[in-house]
């Protein structure tokens, strides 16, 4: 199914942020929201640690606050429906984001600042098939 993204303008933003505040090393965020038919709605985004021992070109989640992430997720009626991180070369999945895709088949979101202003693109794994982000205007 061709799912697209929707998410405001505020919270690109912040992502674009928290990837601007972890340079040179690789960000990392999960998204929480709801599927409307063929609609990912974000309603909440954690900015975590990137904690690999090569944060330069990877990340890693610990397991333990994902875990708790995720069963509060559940209480609040949401699920995980992305992952954001940034790369240190163009937003499109890497060999190990790829890989890793294939663990958490949800959409991944990839941001990157080589041409000078923060570009996002989001994936899904069929191919790396690349998603519509639909950016929404903030909320008065």
């Amino acid at each position: 199914m061709q799912y697209t993204l929707h998410l405001r303008n505020r919270d690109l933003n912040l992502l674009h942020t928290h990837a601007g505040n972890c340079l040179p090393l690789e960000s990392v965020a999960l998204l929480f929201g709801v599927i409307k038919g063929h609609l990912l709605v974000v309603t909440r985004i954690e900015c975590v640690r990137n904690e690999s021992d090569k944060a330069a070109t990877s990340f890693c989640v610990n397991p333990e606050e994902e875990y708790q992430l995720l069963i509060d997720a559940e209480a609040r009626g949401e699920e995980l429906v992305e992952i954001f991180h940034s790369h240190p070369a163009a937003p499109i999945p890497s060999s190990s984001d790829l890989d890793n895709m294939r663990l958490n088949p949800v959409i991944w979101l990839i941001a990157s600042k080589i041409s000078g202003a923060w570009s996002s693109k989001g994936f899904v794994l069929d191919d790396a098939v690349e998603i519509p982000i639909m950016i929404m205007a903030d909320a008065c």
